[in-house]
């Protein structure tokens, strides 16, 4: 795990899957791009997790990504993007 510090809000452009049961051909079902606004509680080298919401100094609504899915991590309070 890297240490990140302290959290920070962060905005995350990440590619999620999307699948289909129903009768959609190939063309119809593409991976969607997610922005999603959150505290980057942790990084590591699968994934990192976000969380929605913060109680009692815990972080809560943690979503994980895989890092294969992120492309794009910017700090808000700074407009520090971050590539991957």
């Amino acid at each position: 795990m890297r240490d990140i510090g302290k959290p920070r809000i962060v905005t995350v452009d990440w590619v999620d899957t999307v699948c289909s049961s129903e009768w959609d051909t190939k063309d119809d079902v593409d991976i969607k791009l997610v922005k999603q606004i959150g505290w980057l509680v942790d990084k590591n080298d699968k994934c990192i997790k976000i969380a929605d919401s913060l109680s009692e100094e815990e972080y809560y609504g943690i979503t994980a990504i895989p890092l294969g899915c992120v492309k794009l991590i910017v700090d808000l309070l700074t407009g520090t993007p971050e590539s991957y």
